[in-house]
């Protein structure tokens, strides 16, 4: 088995708010599983998912990867202090 990160697309009033800032494409799970289907179906389970919303799942050391690299970007920076 190998872990995944399932996300929740597409807004819904009752539990991904557009108004509210919410994301289209919302990360809602992280679990293991035997493939990005089977990771939507057992997620299916416990994340709800109004009409018009559907479930994907991707790789967690991939997701991962993504982040921790726009973490070492958002780092590497300049940060201007207002001090001439």
């Amino acid at each position: 088995m190998r872990q995944y990160v399932v996300y929740r697309h597409g807004w819904n009033e009752a539990n991904q708010r557009r108004a509210d800032g919410a994301p289209e494409k919302m990360p809602v799970l992280r679990l293991d599983a035997d493939s990005p289907a089977d990771a939507c179906r057992r997620a299916a389970q416990s994340v709800p998912a109004a009409a018009g919303q559907s479930l994907s799942a991707e790789p967690a050391e991939a997701v991962d990867a993504h982040e921790a690299e726009l973490n070492r970007k958002a780092e590497s920076l300049e940060t201007d202090t207002g001090t001439a």
